[in-house]
């Protein structure tokens, strides 16, 4: 059973702007129709420099959630979702943003935002990013160790990077699709926190930063809780983070790994 917790919150130079949080996240799982337990995971980062990117960013996740769902009860399998698919989600997300942006008097770069998806059962995982943030996973060999899907992706200048909005997005979208079992843990998140999440001298991922946060979640009776949600807002607002960061930040943890008795080896 998977359980999961997501969270977005405002950083603190869009608390003193009065700005909206331009991060947004979701998590779901669903049954498949022949009877998987699916986890869809999605988070997108709006554009600092676009004026409505909020709405940019909460469009990309609810459509992508909306699209995989709808796909996954035709009975249609996880392994048919090639980038293809994901190219031609990426334009019908653009003309939705071209109808919303034109309806405001409005050009599409101001709901310019990122794209990090998880769509993963016990049988495969397809990992899709634009932009910059990471998707990290542990290895199915070694549990407490875990690696990044694609490394953040930075633009032609200094602190830029790629957004769905723009007309070659689906050269950038990074793609991957492995079949077998994957991972049992994943974590999604937007650049606000990735000069924690990610070591970058050696290109890896910090698993000091990972490991508290699953064990946790491991402990977790029902697949989303309360409890653990808070907990992780309040951590993504504190002070020891907003010391290291002004930016938004949007934080997805899943583990579908069982929780192993004292005594007994890890499964």
């Amino acid at each position: 059973m998977w359980r999961y917790a997501n969270a977005s919150v405002r950083g603190t130079s869009h608390e003193k702007s009065e700005a909206p949080c331009q991060d947004y996240s979701l998590c779901r799982v669903i049954q498949s129709s022949n009877d998987h337990e699916v986890l869809i995971a999605v988070v997108s980062d709006g554009a600092g420099s676009a004026s409505h990117s909020e709405i940019g960013s909460e469009l990309a996740c609810s459509l992508f959630v909306d699209e995989i769902t709808s796909y996954l009860n035709t009975g249609s399998s996880i392994h048919r979702l090639d980038r293809e698919f994901y190219e031609e989600w990426v334009i019908r997300f653009q003309n939705e943003v071209k109808v919303r942006a034109e309806a405001m008097g409005l050009s599409s770069r101001e709901f310019a935002c990122t794209f990090l998806s998880v769509v993963i059962d016990d049988s495969c995982a397809v990992f899709a990013q634009i932009g910059d943030g990471a998707i990290v996973t542990n290895s199915p060999e070694e549990e407490d160790e875990y690696n990044w899907q694609f490394w953040p992706q930075q633009g032609e200048y200094e602190n830029t990077t790629y957004f769905l909005t723009q007309t070659n997005a689906t050269e950038m979208l990074q793609f991957s699709l492995l079949s077998g079992r994957v991972c049992s843990e994943i974590a999604l998140f937007t650049d606000g926190i990735q000069r924690l999440a990610l070591h970058y001298q050696s290109q890896s991922a910090h698993n000091p930063f990972f490991r508290p946060f699953f064990a946790a979640l491991r402990d977790q009776q029902e697949a989303e809780s309360d409890k653990f949600t808070n907990s992780l807002r309040a951590f993504l607002e504190s002070d020891k983070v907003n010391s290291r960061t002004d930016d938004d930040k949007s934080l997805i943890l899943a583990t579908s790994r069982k929780v192993t008795p004292p005594g007994e080896k890890s499964s």
